[in-house]
C-alpha cells in the first residue's frame, strides 16, 4: 500500500461524506413528479369524459334556466331536451343534440360564454 495512514484516514473520510442513494432519491423524486403529472391528467381525462357524456340539450337548457329560471328560453330548451330523449326516431334525437351542440358553439363564439 502505497499511502499512510493520514492518508487512509482522509480517504475514509471523504468516502463516509458519499451519500450512496443520491441517485435513488432522485429518480424517486422524479417518479412521484411524474406520477402527479400523470394522475392530473387522468383526473382532467375523466371530466372531460364525464362533461362529454351529458346531453348538449341539457347543457343549454341548464344555462338559460341559470340565468333567468322562468324565461322562455328555459322552458323552450326544457321541451327539446325531453324530445332529445325521448323521441322514436333515433335520428331526430341525433338531429335535436347536434343543433343544441351548434347552439353552444354559437353562444361561445358570440359572447364567449362557456355552456357547462
Amino acid at each position: 500500500m502505497d499511502e499512510t495512514p493520514e492518508e487512509l484516514e482522509q480517504i475514509r473520510r471523504e468516502a463516509d461524506q458519499i451519500d450512496v442513494h443520491q441517485y435513488r432519491k432522485r429518480f424517486r423524486f422524479l417518479g412521484a413528479i411524474a406520477l402527479g403529472g400523470l394522475m392530473a391528467g387522468l383526473v382532467a381525462l375523466v371530466m372531460w369524459m364525464v362533461d362529454s357524456k351529458r346531453n348538449p340539450c341539457e347543457r343549454v337548457r341548464d344555462h338559460f334556466c341559470k340565468q333567468e329560471p322562468a324565461s322562455i328560453a328555459c322552458r323552450t330548451y326544457g321541451g327539446v331536451l325531453d324530445e332529445s330523449l325521448h323521441d322514436d326516431n333515433p335520428q331526430m334525437r341525433a338531429n335535436i343534440k347536434a343543433q343544441c351542440l351548434s347552439k353552444i358553439e354559437r353562444l361561445k363564439e358570440e359572447d364567449g360564454i362557456t355552456v357547462k
